[in-house]
């Protein structure tokens, strides 16, 4: 099997390579971001002879025409960040609107394609995303750029709709509900939190700190989506995936990882930078009935191995090849062309030799 991951060099992308590496499938992952410094160059992933490395830019025009089919695609190229979205709304719209299309039309022109999944957000219930199942009316305003990166993703979901009408495209919708763990380098609360706990530097809390999320391990995340790329009753559905037992206030997980971490930050409430989602919880019922997806990792766990991350840039390791074994079920998880590759790795550990960027925050991811 071969996959096409866009956006591949990021968070998620790279833990999904590493699942996907781990069962046997060759690997394209394709980015137009510097691949230094990045998780999947963290993660040695470039290093894979089973792994190709493309220098792609989705937007640029005819950019996808001399790729070869593949057997799967998963769509992860977005422009993401608080700051980001609300300071670039005509990029951000640029890349998940017109940068899904180009994706969709080349995913259409595979003939051997099985599955296209792609990764939207639980932005796309606006500030009503309390438990709401799948089939929730949601329309986000698209007047406010708080709310731009929800009015993309709910335009490129639509797109999705249409290829698999009108063009026959097997695909699968996942909406990830605030997922975190090692290798995440500037982008989450969690690894923001957690940076700020082990430099015992002040933690900060936007607003009151009650607005509760719902943070969910990245391998339990990769589990449900490697799930939708072989599930036939996944075929034109919208999943969230997130973990519904760990909803807590945001000022509770500040205490816990404090907590967790040893140390003894103060928590300081900073004003919030804009409107905000009073509380963010998954309803996990389809996933649980579609997939039969099953959540392992507890929040502490999850949690200190996010500070040990945090803690140990530059000697951490994650060892995919014992998580496999001991996680069943569980990813242990500008133009196309000439990709490259490096020497053989055979094992599955991401080795992390390079300090992270400044931590940030991700609008709901």
């Amino acid at each position: 099997m071969k996959t096409l991951i866009t956006g591949g060099f990021g968070f998620l992308a790279t833990w999904t390579a590493a699942g996907l590496r781990a069962d046997g499938h060759r690997v394209i992952l394709a980015d137009k971001a510097p691949l230094a410094g990045s998780p999947a160059w963290l993660a040695g992933l470039h290093k894979d002879p089973a792994v190709t490395i493309l220098d792609l830019d989705i937007t640029a025009p005819r950019a996808l025409d001399g790729l070869d089919p593949v057997d799967h695609v998963i769509h992860a190229a977005a422009v993401v960040g608080v700051d980001r979205v609300a300071h670039s709304s005509l990029q951000t719209l640029r890349v998940n609107i017109d940068g899904t299309r180009a994706v969709l039309d080349y995913a259409a022109r595979c003939d051997r394609l099985r599955r296209l999944v792609l990764l939207s957000t639980s932005e796309v219930y606006g500030p009503h995303a309390d438990r709401a199942a799948e089939d929730h009316w949601h329309i986000v305003r698209s007047d406010h750029p708080r709310w731009i990166y929800g009015v993309s993703k709910s335009a490129a979901e639509a797109l999705a709709y249409a290829y698999g009408a009108e063009h026959g495209l097997p695909f699968t919708i996942v909406r990830p509900f605030n997922v975190y763990g090692p290798l995440q380098t500037n982008t989450g609360a969690v690894i923001d939190l957690a940076k700020r706990a082990v430099a015992n530097q002040p933690l900060l809390i936007h607003g009151s700190g009650t607005q509760t999320r719902a943070w969910c391990h990245v391998e339990d995340f990769v589990s449900g989506l490697l799930r939708c790329l072989s599930t036939p009753k996944a075929e034109g559905e919208a999943i969230n995936l997130g973990d519904d037992r760990s909803c807590l206030p945001m000022v509770d997980l500040a205490r816990r990882i404090r907590r967790l971490a040893g140390g003894h930050s103060p928590l300081t409430h900073v004003a919030s930078p804009g409107p905000d989602i009073a509380n963010r919880c998954p309803d996990m019922e389809k996933a649980r009935r579609i997939l039969d997806h099953r959540l392992t990792r507890s929040l502490d766990h999850g949690l200190r191995e996010t500070i040990a991350w945090a803690r140990h840039l530059g000697s951490h390791t994650v060892d995919f090849h014992a998580r496999k074994s001991s996680n069943a079920g569980g990813a242990k998880s500008s133009s196309a062309g000439g990709g490259r590759s490096g020497s053989a790795r055979r094992d599955r550990t991401l080795n992390q030799p390079g300090p992270a960027s400044p931590a940030g925050s991700t609008p709901g991811a």
